[in-house]
């Protein structure tokens, strides 16, 4: 009996074992990777939207902007209640505090945000006038930046006639 020309033998099944074996440990190995980055991702997401949403409250306590110390601080909120509706004084006072070219103290408004990282406020108008109302933190964002979460929300803020207009508020963070 001849053997010549079979293709299952035993050669052939241990080297389909072998590369099964290679495959499968290289496509569980580029899973876990894309999954420690999706993570990393994530987590600067997930914070992005905390500070937004931290943001959109009167703060604690609710006169921070009023302190003399930061030490008093427990959590900056630039809203006037627990709504949308921005109070363009404490927006004015997390502007200068956090103004890192004019004397302000970028890094402890950080801490006290907790954003692990720089950071960047920018509040826009959403009506057809369009424009900047506020830039607070660092801007130009660096090109090295290894990843930039954003986070938006819509906000309205009183004009100088008392009338509401709609803003858009946008958390940039990065590392």
């Amino acid at each position: 009996m001849n053997m010549k020309g079979q293709y299952f033998s035993f050669d052939a099944i241990i080297a389909t074992v072998i590369m099964v074996l290679a495959f499968s440990s290289l496509v569980a190995y580029w899973y876990g990777a894309q999954a420690v980055v999706e993570s990393r991702n994530y987590s600067r997401l997930a914070d992005a939207n905390r500070i937004a949403e931290s943001l959109l409250s009167p703060g604690s306590p609710s006169d921070w902007n009023e302190l003399s110390y930061t030490y008093q601080i427990r959590q900056i909120g630039i809203a006037t209640s627990f709504g949308n509706e921005l109070d363009m004084g404490k927006v004015d006072a997390l502007l200068l505090n956090a103004n890192p070219n004019a004397g302000g103290n970028y890094a402890e408004m950080g801490n006290l945000m907790r954003t692990g990282g720089d950071y960047f406020i920018l509040i826009e108008r959403a009506d057809d006038s369009g424009g900047l109302l506020r830039e607070i933190g660092k801007y130009p964002i660096p090109a090295n930046a290894t990843f930039v979460a954003v986070a938006n929300r819509g906000v309205t803020y009183r004009d100088a006639d008392g009338n509401s207009r709609p803003a858009r508020m946008r958390v940039f963070l990065w590392k």
